[in-house]
């Protein structure tokens, strides 16, 4: 079979899983199901994998996601139980009060600095912050674009930094090697993220205000920053929280100095009042203040870390796939445990709190936990396909791989070029699973072996392909349709993705050209003029968008 019936082969699952996201607006995990089936099919009748292989390879990479999986099983518990006993209404009522009514300084501080923050420990922004918003006062798009785009940027270092854990896992290279390459990328797209922001939520209007400009800039170049500085020094799992509390004290210090009033009680409703006595504040916290605590000790200290990943790796082999599964070094246990522990102090202020929470937990868990873990098991597949046995043994067959396949297809079509379209591979792939450690995981292996055939930086490229898998979680329609569904609003994922697209494209496009560069090992005068060009069409895109008429359901409500 020729090698271009073999590309459009293994494109064909991801083309189906687009097409049934969008016309048929299926869900995310039924879609996986089918991706699943489609590939199954195909690696074993096409590509020649051994059944029993593919069987196998798939429940390896089950077991994989359990990292990202159960962080999702574990953090939904966590904020139910939040929800449940009143702690996460009062978080929500003093996120209320932040801004004093300044639009550009409450959506850089709640969406960019707290989302940050608050994906970095297991929370989730586009389900916890559009109801915030829409209480604030921001329209219903505001509210559920807002949150999804602001922590796109640091989406590699959600949970606790799984996705660069993957990655690194992924690659055979060290934690901080990988989370230092990702950070590289972190400020330019931080401050676009950040001036994107501000045209969701207010247009040109808001865009060209000197003082949201002043704020979008402290943020942007802030996050990034503090990411390329927290992974320089090894400090790879706390990226995002370090990230979010930096950001949140750079703009709370340029409010003060423009004298911007920070915490404005006033605009509380007597029942938000009411609420906003019911606990002290640290009660509210207590289980994000445990979690912290548990991280800081695990990944900081080197003896305990070293304990929990190597004595304590508890390995499982499922055929000669063989899965660390480091049970106590992943986030998820410690979510469980802080959660767990917090129920003495947080259960006196409702009783019968926690079975309440048990049963509303089961039905809003099983869908996410199952489309993390159907991803991981397509990318194994993918990634071991090919594979037959002799005498028991896994013997890989290159030219019947999908991934050595799709590699010699892509070099030979993209050549030196082929690193300006790897973050939009990125982006494809997060635009079907909604998360960027599924991208991670269905990529990598075919990004980097598609560099070093090209003679290029494999590590540039992989995380090249996990950013813009991050990109892609304001057009996810797994994620829109979730933060919608947060405030009542299905259905408007649409004119989301519509308006966020740009932003996302744009973004992706300065993955492309740092991606081209590093990996092409470029000299200094030719990163200036790619970033003359880049300038360039910037400029291009902030004068079509200021060209275009703001949609009137976007920004505040008046």
């Amino acid at each position: 079979m020729g090698l271009f019936l073999n590309i459009v082969l293994i494109l064909l699952p991801f083309i189906v899983g687009v097409f049934l996201l969008i016309y048929f607006k299926m869900k995310a995990h039924q879609v996986g199901i089918i991706i699943y089936a489609i590939m199954f099919v195909l690696a074993i009748i096409i590509f020649k994998t051994n059944w029993k292989v593919g069987i196998l390879a798939s429940l390896a990479g089950m077991l994989k996601s359990f990292p990202i999986s159960m962080m999702v099983l574990t953090s939904i518990f966590m904020m139910t139980y939040q929800e449940k006993t009143g702690s996460l209404q009062k978080i929500v009522v003093n996120f209320k009060k932040i801004g004093g009514g300044n639009q550009a300084f409450q959506i850089m501080f709640i969406n960019l600095a707290l989302g940050t923050f608050l994906v970095s420990i297991g929370a989730t922004p586009v389900t916890m912050l559009p109801p915030v918003l829409l209480a604030m006062g921001y329209s219903a798009f505001a509210a559920v674009s807002l949150p999804a785009i602001g922590y796109d940027p640091l989406c590699t270092f959600a949970l606790l930094a799984v996705p660069a854990v993957f990655f690194a896992e992924f690659m055979g290279i060290p934690l901080q090697e990988a989370g230092f390459a990702f950070s590289l990328y972190m400020p330019i797209i931080t401050l676009g993220i950040a001036f994107g922001m501000l045209w969701l939520a207010g247009g040109k209007k808001l865009l060209f205000n000197k003082e949201s400009l002043v704020f979008a800039i402290t943020a942007g170049l802030v996050a990034g920053g503090t990411a390329i500085v927290t992974n320089y020094f090894g400090i790879v799992t706390l990226t995002g929280v370090i990230s979010g509390l930096a950001t949140a004290l750079a703009l709370l210090l340029v409010a003060k100095i423009k004298k911007i009033k920070i915490f404005d009680p006033s605009v509380l409703s007597e029942e938000e009042k009411l609420v906003d006595q019911s606990m002290p504040l640290w009660k509210a916290f207590f289980p994000w203040i445990l979690l912290i605590i548990f991280a800081i000790v695990t990944n900081l200290i080197p003896a305990i870390h070293q304990f929990l990943t190597e004595d304590l790796a508890l390995p499982v082999t499922i055929g000669e796939v063989v899965v660390k599964t480091e049970v106590f070094s992943h986030a998820y246990f410690w979510v469980l445990i802080s959660t767990l522990l917090s129920i003495p102090i947080l259960r006196k202020y409702k009783k019968g709190s926690l079975k309440e929470s048990a049963q509303i937990w089961i039905k809003r868990s099983l869908r996410p936990v199952f489309t993390a873990a159907i991803f991981f098991g397509i990318a194994f597949l993918f990634i071991n396909s090919g594979t037959i046995l002799i005498n028991g043994a896994w013997e890989k067959v290159n030219s019947n791989n999908m991934v050595s396949i799709l590699s010699e297809g892509t070099a030979q079509t993209f050549g030196r070029f082929y690193p300006l379209v790897v973050p939009f591979v990125g982006l494809f792939a997060g635009f079907i699973s909604g998360s960027e450690t599924s991208a991670i995981a269905m990529f990598t292996n075919f990004h980097a072996q598609t560099a070093v055939s090209l003679g290029m930086n494999p590590i540039a490229v992989g995380t090249a392909n996990g950013v813009g898998g991050g990109l892609a979680s304001v057009i996810s329609p797994a994620k829109i349709q979730n933060a919608a569904a947060t405030i009542d609003e299905v259905g408007i994922e649409g004119e989301i993705i519509k308006k966020t697209a740009p932003i996302t494209f744009l973004m992706c496009i300065s993955v492309a050209l740092i991606c081209f560069g590093w990996a092409s090992s470029f000299s200094w005068w030719k990163w200036l003029i790619m970033a003359s060009i880049y300038i360039v069409f910037l400029g291009i895109g902030v004068f079509i968008l200021n060209k275009r008429d703001t949609l009137p359901h976007i920004g505040k409500k008046e």
